[in-house]
């Protein structure tokens, strides 16, 4: 397809939705934030907030669609357009591109949101012209995913990636809602680094406080905090320096709420992990950076797989 081709964007988020009208270079036409809540998180419930938002940012641009592309908070099988599991709210086989397309009478194309940024990094940010490269979010949870030769890989059961699940504190005993010990997204998501704090400051525990906080401590010089966000880094620098020695990669690539805002802060501890736990030959010429999509990562995420779609190209 020749020229500017305009979607329909949708980043479904666990407590938030974002609908947008997004151009095939990028550029986010007209936006609208919605708000879920937890107690009526439910297929109807989401199809009636993505309704009124898009019946607003379609009005707003004026732009002939061509695709819906949406990114799903957790796992799904995006062959068929089908959003498995939501393990925190319940929502499970729902048939979004089947239900979104007969909304919309668009195609739909879909995947889950960590997946949809590796898309989008490709397609828009700092990994145009890199073909091997690991993404890895770290937000309320963690997650990863794989370009490799070019291609988004998913593994043999559509798996790859889990990052956020492989175990980073020896004789921990956080336990991760998947059963396992001290593994990254137990010890180092947003709302593991808040506790930490609260608990090494012998403060009553406070669900709103998460690494967000944290950080606003840190940028105050508050020794504690610049410490956590260290060994978070550290953490994370240990995953990149795992899949680097085991990929040969060029560029490992970093997202979420507690990257795209605590970066600074990681950043020493990554290049601590990298020189020590990184094979020699496996670490020259291989860098961990920040995404260059902020926080609409997974929103553009979105537009690139039905951008990818509609003009011929893969995910």
């Amino acid at each position: 397809m020749s020229g500017i081709s305009h979607v329909l964007a949708i980043d479904l988020g666990g407590s938030k939705l974002q609908v947008a009208i997004v151009d095939s270079l990028g550029n986010i036409i007209a936006s609208e934030k919605r708000t879920l809540i937890d107690s009526n998180y439910s297929e109807e419930s989401i199809m009636k907030e993505i309704r009124i938002a898009a019946e607003n940012v379609i009005a707003k641009s004026q732009k002939k669609l061509h695709a819906v592309g949406i990114s799903i908070p957790g796992p799904c099988d995006s062959e068929n357009g089908i959003f498995l599991a939501n393990f925190s709210t319940g929502v499970k086989n729902w048939e979004y591109a089947k239900t979104l397309s007969d909304v919309f009478s668009l195609p739909c194309y879909g995947d889950n949101d960590v997946n949809a940024c590796a898309v989008a990094e490709k397609r828009f940010g700092n990994c145009k012209d890199i073909s091997s490269f690991i993404w890895i979010t770290l937000s309320f949870g963690c997650g990863g995913a794989l370009f490799l030769d070019g291609k988004l890989y998913k593994g043999s059961r559509s798996l790859a990636g889990e990052v956020g699940h492989i175990p980073v504190v020896h004789g921990s005993k956080l336990r991760c809602g998947c059963g396992i010990y001290g593994d990254m997204e137990a010890e180092f998501s947003g709302f593991a680094i808040g506790r930490k704090y609260l608990e090494k400051k012998g403060l009553k525990p406070d669900a709103n406080f998460a690494s967000k906080e944290v950080g606003k401590l840190a940028r105050q010089g508050d020794s504690l905090a610049i410490e956590l966000l260290y060994e978070a880094g550290y953490a994370l620098g240990r995953l990149c320096s795992m899949a680097q020695n085991l990929l040969d990669l060029e560029k490992a690539v970093l997202g979420g709420g507690v990257c795209v805002y605590e970066f600074d802060f990681l950043k020493p501890g990554i290049d601590r992990a990298i020189d020590d736990c990184c094979f020699p030959l496996s670490k020259r010429g291989f860098t961990v950076e920040k995404t260059a999509l902020g926080y609409d990562a997974s929103l553009l995420g979105a537009a690139s797989l039905a951008l990818n779609a509609v003009n011929g190209g893969k995910n």
